[in-house]
């Protein structure tokens, strides 16, 4: 019956830088991971604030239309109705401009999240090459 020899943990001289580089991207890999799952989360979060602000914000339009005919409907002369409308189209540039303002802002926020995401991986990435060195 043959013999069989006893299996070593340990690992020869050659074996040993291998592992290493093994062991470090497993470790990259795992980085990379973990942020692809959360990076796609912060795209899905940044497309549902943007639209429901421009949602909010259609809501807010489609009102002030129907005030603007309300207000239309009980006019009694052409002057009025004239006075009704200039003062409607005064609003509007305002309402586009402070929507601009409140999208790019929107934009900004999402921006620094998505930062700072890239900047979580990069961290997770280096850690456990700081702490290997």
């Amino acid at each position: 019956m043959p013999t069989t020899k006893p299996v070593s943990n340990s690992l020869a001289a050659d074996q040993i830088g291998a592992t290493a580089m093994v062991d470090e991207g497993m470790q990259i890999v795992k980085a990379q991971l973990a942020s692809a799952a959360v990076l796609p989360q912060k795209i899905l979060e940044t497309q549902f604030a943007m639209l429901s602000e421009m949602m909010a914000f259609a809501g807010r339009r489609m009102q002030a239309q129907a005030d603007l005919y309300a207000r239309l409907g009980r006019c009694k002369e052409m002057a009025e109705a004239i006075d009704v409308q200039q003062d409607f189209a005064k609003g509007v540039g305002g309402a586009y401009a402070d929507e601009a303002e409140r999208l790019s802002t929107l934009a900004r926020k999402n921006m620094d999240a998505w930062t700072g995401v890239g900047a979580q991986y990069v961290s997770d990435w280096t850690t456990p090459q700081k702490a290997a060195a």
